[in-house]
């Protein structure tokens, strides 16, 4: 209880903060009401013995560990039972202005930026570009505020600002970006961008395809990992994709100073028929008590994630394709309802990131045993 009032007392100090910053039209105010805000519904199924109890009908795959009665971490000498839910582990935002933190309460970092690093929206009709900043927060609501019980099926990074694109000098550079990854040369050719619509038409009716993995279905390209977007559709549409670019970065870059630690890894078991992963990496995923102990994935695995909207307009409506929340590439076309109005509050768009979570929730272990 003690970590619950730490995390109420801090996220009242941030909103009172914030309320003197809502004026600035720049860098708008967006910290999020965790009650009203966030679809935590977005956490279902959740699953114990590969059975799901709570959240019937909420989306998800099925994995190694729905198949087994009981998992085994020998590491931490524990024996328990196989968990699966959906964990709240970041937030991202999508801003205009460099500098801006409009997840936390319109902080801005005073630098001296320069015209070009404003984010914009080319006015040509015929194919409309865009450019904007993002930054990555490790937000682990779930844990902070006890949602679940064991924290060793939980994620327990204190909350941080991971990474702000304003800092990587690739963010704004196609080709500098395409130099630190050069594996998107190998998909910029008519079957690699023809693989959208596959990628698309499976996240549409379930989850995107993971060897799929340089497109995010119907939002566009990953690849490269910049805040250029070739082809602006919309608001929402932009800041889905650069949102999942911000997740890709983080897996590509876990090595870099350990910046992305907190947020890199592979976070549930290996699903039925999976190439190249085995009961080791089940099991190294179901232990691990942190991102940071995770399986190494450099190549982000996208079913892993979903993404909701949390400002400017929160997307909470229940009856919607897939519910609240959505695999990367589902079209955004019908849930975009109140984020194109051509008002002051309505460029810099917000992102709560749910995780699929496997985990060896224990029942036999020292601790038990003391």
């Amino acid at each position: 209880m003690r970590r619950f009032y730490m995390v109420v007392a801090a996220l009242c100090i941030a909103m009172h903060a914030g309320v003197a910053k809502a004026a600035d039209p720049i860098c708008p105010n967006k910290f999020p009401d965790f009650i009203s805000d966030i679809c935590w519904s977005c956490m279902f199924p959740f699953k114990i013995f590969g059975t799901a109890t709570v959240g019937l009908g909420a989306e998800d795959f099925r994995t190694a560990a729905d198949e087994s009665p009981v998992c085994l971490c020998s590491e931490q000498l524990k024996v328990g039972a196989p968990v699966g839910f959906w964990e709240m582990s970041h937030m991202i935002d999508v801003h205009t202005a460099p500098g801006c933190l409009p997840t936390l309460g319109g902080m801005k970092l005073n630098l001296p930026w320069n015209k070009s690093q404003y984010g914009v929206i080319t006015p040509d009709p015929r194919r409309k570009s865009a450019f904007r900043h993002s930054a990555y927060y490790v937000s682990p609501m779930m844990y902070l505020l006890e949602v679940v019980l064991d924290d060793a099926c939980s994620d327990r990074s204190p909350f941080d600002v991971g990474w702000t694109s304003e800092f990587d000098p690739t963010w704004d550079d196609d080709e500098l970006a395409l130099i630190k990854m050069p594996i998107a040369y190998a998909f910029s050719n008519l079957p690699g961008v023809m693989a959208a619509g596959v990628d698309a038409a499976a996240a549409l009716t379930g989850f995107p395809r993971n060897e799929i993995f340089w497109q995010a279905g119907s939002w566009g390209p990953l690849y490269p990992i910049t805040g250029n977007v070739k082809d602006h559709k919309s608001m929402d549409n932009t800041g889905h994709l650069l949102a999942t670019r911000m997740l890709a970065g983080a897996h590509a870059m876990r090595e870099l100073a350990g910046l992305y630690s907190k947020g890199a890894g592979r976070s549930y078991a290996c699903e039925p028929g999976e190439i190249g992963c085995d009961s080791s990496v089940t099991r190294a995923a179901m232990c691990a008590g942190s991102p940071s102990t995770m399986p190494l994935n450099i190549v982000m695995k996208k079913k892993q994630y979903k993404l909701q909207r949390i400002f400017p307009t929160p997307s909470t409506g229940k009856t919607q394709l897939g519910g609240c929340c959505v695999p990367i590439g589902r079209t955004t076309a019908l849930r975009e309802k109140m984020t194109q109005l051509p008002l002051e509050g309505y460029k810099d768009f917000g992102y709560a990131i749910f995780r699929k979570r496997d985990c060896c929730a224990g029942v036999i272990s020292p601790s038990t045993l003391q």
